[in-house]
């Protein structure tokens, strides 16, 4: 096997793990992003997940804003790296690339995350090769990781009398990645390359967007004034306008000998795709949202629900399968469409949210929220103190990774603006330390 080749895949393995750690913390909000993650005044998560929330009447709360607009300070930071954004650029670096695509630089890296510098060593033999990643090896994955889960970045709708009449967008992403045994072998283990072996890696994506008509109603159902029991439920018309999915095998596979002959290694690569590209038929589902809040004073507590039941039907679907022929030309390939016009079937992931805040007087608020997705749980606790126009806040959380984070910061406010800074810690696996993120936001109340 040659080495050229061991290096492609280290690259891909590095340039792909990325994708499981992004900064869980991080929010357009700088408030939030002080709080470690936790929205405590009634927005964000609490009231995309919770439909109960239309119903509850609006609390004396001055750091409750109508609007946030972010400060984009990252993007100035992003420019600045452009040589090695660029593809054609001498100074090209994917890895980065990839990370400015999964976090988008809106906020400032005050401390970036330092990846593990040690030598490589490479094992050569007569017919044997193996690598030492030395303390890089954390790289790579050993276990199953991916990235994804659903939005909805416009729902659009109008009200009367509890009850809410919208159309809403929403989007469906999902990624997912496995090393073979045998490649975790090597690359992480530091196993010795194997002859008439086979190398492996595999994967799946799909991707999948629409829009929904919806009904809704929440209301009061006990207490009086700003106390009471709060449900909500709205249900969803599923209109699917196009979907993609692709899982794949791809390697490849070890010769008789490891240096030497015509063919040392041999391509090996398994792709099925399906897809209802726009224009097609669309898909079609049902699903609901349900939430309850309680309201007793200075406490309050909430559960919310999203998508439950959402299952979506493509009535006109192509399936095709791509393949290595080693038997063919070198480098060829042969694609061969399976099935046309089929009825395929995907799901919306489930999302739910957990929340209790406390008012405990003298400007001081504590909260704290469990947030699960499709990709797993996230918790979030968090305090905010105000002196007049000033507010601190810090909070902690353990994000999808099962990894503590801390978040801190503060605002001042002027009349009916207020300039919020926030600080969030975040890590990769490529490193034990942590790196800092400094959110900047302007609210209008």
């Amino acid at each position: 096997m040659r080495p050229t080749l061991v290096g492609v895949c280290i690259v891909v393995s590095l340039a792909a793990f990325p994708c499981v750690a992004p900064a869980q913390l991080l929010s357009l909000d700088a408030r939030k992003v002080g709080l470690g993650g936790l929205d405590l005044h009634r927005g964000g998560a609490l009231s995309r997940y919770n439909a109960a929330y239309r119903a509850v009447p609006d609390k004396e709360d001055p750091w409750h804003a109508k609007l946030t607009i972010p400060i984009p300070l990252g993007i100035i930071q992003a420019l600045k790296d452009s040589t090695v954004l660029h593809p054609d650029s001498p100074y090209f670096n994917p890895l980065q690339a990839a990370n400015y695509l999964l976090d988008l630089p809106i906020f400032l890296e005050v401390k970036k995350v330092p990846a593990p510098t040690n030598d490589i060593a490479f094992g050569i033999g007569k017919d044997s090769f193996s690598i030492d990643l030395g303390k890089a090896k954390s790289s790579v994955p050993v276990d199953p990781f991916g990235f994804g889960g659903s939005s909805r970045p416009i729902d659009l709708g109008f009200g009367i009398k509890g009850f809410r009449a919208s159309a809403m967008l929403w989007i469906q992403d999902e990624v997912d990645f496995q090393l073979g045994p045998r490649l975790i072998d090597f690359l992480h283990n530091g196993q010795p390359a194997q002859t008439n072996t086979l190398y492996d890696a595999t994967g799946s994506a799909l991707a999948a967007g629409g829009f929904a008509p919806s009904l809704g109603w929440a209301g009061r159902i006990s207490g009086k004034d700003q106390d009471g029991v709060f449900v909500g439920v709205t249900g969803h018309y599923y209109l699917g306008l196009a979907y993609g999915q692709a899982t794949s095998d791809g390697g490849f596979i070890t010769g008789d000998t490891l240096f030497g002959g015509t063919s040392p290694v041999t391509p090996s690569l398994g792709m099925t795709t399906q897809y209802s590209k726009l224009g097609h038929k669309m898909g079609t589902g049902i699903g609901a949202d349900m939430g309850v809040v309680w309201v007793n004073g200075p406490l309050e507590a909430g559960f919310g629900i999203n998508d439950v039941g959402a299952k979506i039907t493509w009535p006109d679907t192509r399936i095709d399968t791509l393949y290595f022929d080693s038997s063919a030309a070198v480098n060829s390939t042969v694609s061969r469409n399976l099935q046309n016009h089929v009825q395929t079937t995907t799901k919306l992931p489930v999302t739910y949210v957990a929340n209790a805040a406390l008012d405990m007087g003298g400007g001081t608020m504590v909260g704290g929220e469990i947030l699960h997705g499709a990709r797993g749980t996230e918790v979030h606790m968090g305090v905010e103190q105000h002196f007049g126009p000033l507010a601190l806040r810090g909070g902690i959380a353990r994000d999808q990774q099962k990894r503590v984070q801390f978040g801190w910061g503060g605002g001042v406010r002027f009349l009916f603006l207020s300039l919020d800074v926030g600080f969030a810690t975040h890590s990769t696996p490529l490193s034990d330390q942590r790196g800092v993120t400094m959110a900047t936001s302007l609210s209008i109340y």
